[in-house]
Parts: structure tokens; C-alpha cells; sequence
């Protein structure tokens, strides 16, 4: 599968002939691919969530009956069969994930790109710790308006201090020694990420 995506990237290059802007398009493009099974991922998740609400009233109408309260909670289960399809799809995700960021970490020579105009080498660190930094908010961000409430979606986990210095930590260790090209793609990687989270999905 790396073959294939750094193919694919090289034909965006050629197109572009700017590393910055084909790893934008390149990544545009494998997450607008992957547009269906995030979607079915989302109401999974959504299902999965009501379910363990279900199971909450049972454990607690039924905590006198275990019996009757295995056989509400199987009869629930057959009622939601795609209620595991979200881990799933997260499942078939990861060698795309793992592809993509080798494309990213190996495929990248010595080159400029007009998007990132204070690095001179996208193979090499971002020597201001600008896109680390970038990074940590478009991360964070979709968790700290759900936090403060100017959005309201049950799917974004809401930030805790014990939740974000580590995330912080991890972020700025790992991004500040990769390639600024990795830097890139996990930014437009998340902003995308945070606009199909605000989209409501239906039922």
C-alpha cells in the first residue's frame, strides 16, 4: 500500500510541482476517500453510545434480576447488530494511517514549498516549533469548544487538564524531531478531522 500512495503522491507532484501543495491535495484526497467509513464509523459510535445508556437503565431496573437482566441485555444487543462496526472501521483504517505517514516520513527530499514559507527543507524540523504548536491546536480545538460549550457534539470528548498535558507533551516531543512534511499532514489531516465531527450525521 506505501508503493501505491507514494505513486500517487508523485503524481500529485508532478501536477504541482510543490511538495507543500501535493501533500495538501494528497491528503484531501485520501480522507475524502475515506468519507463513507468514517461516516458509518460516526453512527456506529453514535449507536454504541445510546447503548450504553440502554444498558445503564437495565443494570439498574433489573440489579435484583440477573437473570431477566441477561436476557433484556442480549435482546438489546440483537436489536443493535452495527453496534461494533465502529471499532471496525477504525480497525481498517490504521494500514491506510500507517501508509500515509510513512508516504510522509520517507518520500521526501530537500525541498521548499511556497505554504511553509520560514522552512527551507520539509525533510527536516520546523525549526520555530510553529507547525508542532499549529498542530496541538487544531487538535485540541474541537474538544475546548465543546469544553466551554459554543459547540454541542456528544462525540468530541471534552478536555480535561489530566487529558491535555499529556497530549500536549507527546505532540510537541514527537513533532518538533519529524519532518515538517509529517507536521503538514497531520494538520490538514486534522482540520479535516474537525470539520466531519461538526457535520451532523443522520440516523
Amino acid at each position: 500500500m506505501t508503493n501505491l500512495f507514494i505513486q500517487m503522491f508523485n503524481q500529485i507532484l508532478n501536477f504541482t510541482s510543490d511538495y507543500g501543495i501535493a501533500i495538501i491535495l494528497f491528503t484531501l484526497l485520501i480522507k475524502i476517500a475515506l468519507l463513507p467509513l468514517t461516516i458509518k464509523q460516526k453512527k456506529s459510535m453514535k449507536i454504541q453510545q445510546e447503548l450504553s445508556r440502554k444498558m445503564a437503565e437495565l443494570k439498574n431496573q433489573y440489579k435484583d434480576d440477573q437473570e431477566m437482566l441477561n436476557e433484556e441485555m442480549l435482546k438489546l444487543y440483537k436489536e443493535n447488530p452495527g453496534s461494533g462496526f465502529g471499532f471496525l472501521t477504525l480497525f481498517l483504517q490504521m494500514p491506510i494511517f500507517v501508509a500515509m505517514y510513512k508516504t510522509f516520513a520517507h518520500n521526501i527530499v530537500d525541498s521548499p514549498t511556497v505554504i511553509l514559507p520560514w522552512i527551507n527543507n520539509l525533510s527536516s524540523p520546523d525549526p520555530y516549533f510553529i507547525l508542532p504548536i499549529l498542530y496541538i491546536i487544531t487538535q485540541l480545538l474541537p474538544g475546548f469548544l465543546s469544553y466551554v460549550g459554543i459547540i454541542k457534539n456528544s462525540s468530541i470528548p471534552k478536555l480535561t487538564p489530566m487529558s491535555i498535558v499529556p497530549a500536549v507533551m507527546i505532540s510537541l516531543l514527537f513533532l518538533t524531531k519529524s519532518p515538517a512534511a509529517l507536521g503538514l499532514y497531520f494538520i490538514v489531516s486534522n482540520i479535516f478531522t474537525n470539520i466531519e465531527q461538526l457535520i451532523p450525521v443522520s440516523e
